[in-house]
């Protein structure tokens, strides 16, 4: 299969399951942002990797939708499969136990996954609720803080538009 056909793929894939979802900072179609995490891999950190940029398109995928496993590995592979699957959360642990779970695991994985969280770190930074408390949004951002900070070593030019995304916001 040609590098178009996986992307397209993927891309397909995450539409069709993602279709209801929309952003909840702005209403907007989910595929918005799982099309910027893999803008933000091409874009900034350089990423021509096939499979990493399919498993950034559906890195939600699993974890927020009622796909399956074989149907991903059928649409996009094992390596894509294995990339999602690294960056899905255990939805059956609270969010405190998600994200320390995250914080636990997150070192041993490989840099295609801590580039994945890292360009999903840029959007999200970019795009927190309006109705979020003060106290709601630091809760957030010292978490994301840590995460970019493990994640730093896998796209050090991501980590510092995490940080300029971090930035313009609580200018703001």
């Amino acid at each position: 299969m040609s590098s178009n056909q996986l992307l397209i793929k993927s891309l397909a894939l995450a539409s069709k399951y993602h279709v209801q979802q929309k952003r909840k900072s702005d209403g907007s179609p989910y595929i918005n942002h799982l099309i910027e995490v893999a803008a933000l891999l091409t874009d900034i950190a350089r990423i021509d990797d096939d499979d990493e940029l399919c498993a950034a398109i559906l890195h939600d995928i699993l974890e927020d939708t009622g796909v399956t496993t074989e149907e991903v590995y059928k649409t996009c592979g094992q390596r894509v499969l294995e990339l999602v699957e690294a960056l899905s959360d255990n939805k059956s642990l609270c969010l405190k136990e998600r994200r320390e779970e995250t914080l636990r695991l997150l070192p041993t994985k490989s840099n295609s996954v801590k580039r994945i969280k890292l360009a999903d770190l840029c959007s999200n930074a970019a795009a927190i609720p309006s109705g979020w408390t003060v106290e709601r949004q630091t809760e957030y951002f010292l978490w994301l803080d840590q995460v970019a900070e493990i994640c730093k070593v896998s796209s050090p030019l991501l980590y510092k538009e995490y940080l300029r995304r971090k930035a313009d916001y609580t200018a703001k």
